[in-house]
């Protein structure tokens, strides 16, 4: 008699897909989400579904400055993190994207790109650390909201303001004192009275965030320009042990993820500035002075790279002037293709 068994399954017909875990400290509506998403979304399509995200956002598993250090701890395999804020004694050279070097989104994330793949210094600070950065895209530009207008540099004088490196080493070297607080934390310090202004805000963040809600007055400083970039890494143990045909397909996608950034940073900083045309109470943006700005180069800009050159030197072997000539030249001819404009620029053009 032959027996038949039913549901039985050939070796190598099925495969239970690989489980990576996902973690970021920011919720879905921020540009940078909308990107892994659009990763995420992409590499499970291109594996047929052998690979699955399992996705934890807003902090929901590890708060910001757990991130990559779980990386190598193994409580999650995939990461949003800013390790130049939020593990900054573990990642001095990260802090090369600083303000006043460029306000053009587009140029900040392609050159990063470059230098992670061409300079072995900067890579390795990530790769020792367990980290293998699949990408990196600029937060918008940096903006200040205050419920009293900073108009000029001496206005900073005295305030308090919420801020991350390397904002808060260029509103001290102002005047202000920098205040570290989380980015719900500073919302809720600005509406309370804890700060004076809530800084470390990229344009588009801040408006999804409402800070215009609390704030009426928004300032950049004199054109601070982008401080931050949203970089996601994947476990170097992790990214190992999976098969070569899902590290290519992880591999091309990432390749694909900073173009795709730049559109999502742009779709999300034309939405911020509907958003705030259609509020009924304009909010009231202050430009510095030809003057003012000249000052915050020469205090603030200037300052924060000769404090990073000698971190550098201090701390790494790298050659930081050589490096920060590298990634100066990238940004240079990223910005003269350019498209990018900063938020309060859109917004005044169209709101009038």
């Amino acid at each position: 008699m032959l027996a038949v068994c039913v549901g039985a399954v050939a070796p190598g017909d099925a495969r239970a897909a690989e489980k990576l875990i996902y973690a970021s400290y920011i919720s879905e509506v921020y540009s940078a989400s909308k990107t892994d998403i659009w990763l995420m979304n992409e590499i499970e399509k291109r594996s047929n579904g052998e690979i699955k995200f399992e996705k934890y956002w807003s902090s929901s598993l590890l708060k910001a400055a757990d991130l990559f250090p779980s990386l190598r701890s193994g409580a999650a395999d995939v990461v949003l993190g800013a390790p130049a804020a939020y593990n900054v004694k573990e990642y001095p050279l990260a802090n090369i994207v600083m303000p006043f070097m460029t306000t053009r989104g587009d140029a900040m994330t392609l050159a990063w790109r470059d230098l992670y793949k061409n300079n072995a210094a900067f890579r390795n600070e990530f790769e020792s650390k367990g980290a293998k950065v699949l990408y990196s895209v600029a937060w918008a530009e940096n903006t200040v909201w205050s419920k009293k207008p900073i108009a000029k540099v001496d206005d900073l004088k005295g305030l308090k303001i919420r801020s991350v490196p390397t904002i808060s080493d260029a509103v001290r070297k102002l005047g202000a004192t920098p205040v570290a607080l989380a980015w719900p934390d500073g919302l809720e310090g600005l509406q309370r009275g804890v700060v004076d202004a809530m800084s470390s805000a990229p344009f588009d963040s801040a408006v999804h965030g409402s800070a215009q809600d609390v704030a009426k007055h928004g300032t950049d400083l004199g054109g601070t320009g982008i401080f931050a970039m949203a970089t996601i890494a994947i476990s170097m143990d992790r990214y190992r042990k999976l098969s070569e045909k899902h590290r290519k397909i992880i591999d091309e996608v990432a390749a694909e993820a900073p173009d795709q950034g730049i559109k999502l940073l742009e779709a999300s900083v034309d939405a911020a500035v509907e958003k705030l045309c259609g509020m009924k109470e304009k909010l009231i943006i202050s430009n510095f002075s030809d003057a003012d700005k000249a000052t915050v180069q020469k205090v603030a800009a200037a300052g924060v790279q000769e404090d990073w050159l000698k971190r550098v030197k201090a701390e790494t072997k790298a050659d930081g002037a050589a490096m920060m000539a590298e990634f100066q030249g990238y940004l240079k001819a990223y910005e003269a293709k350019s498209t990018y404009k900063p938020g309060f620029e859109r917004y005044a053009a169209k709101c009038k």
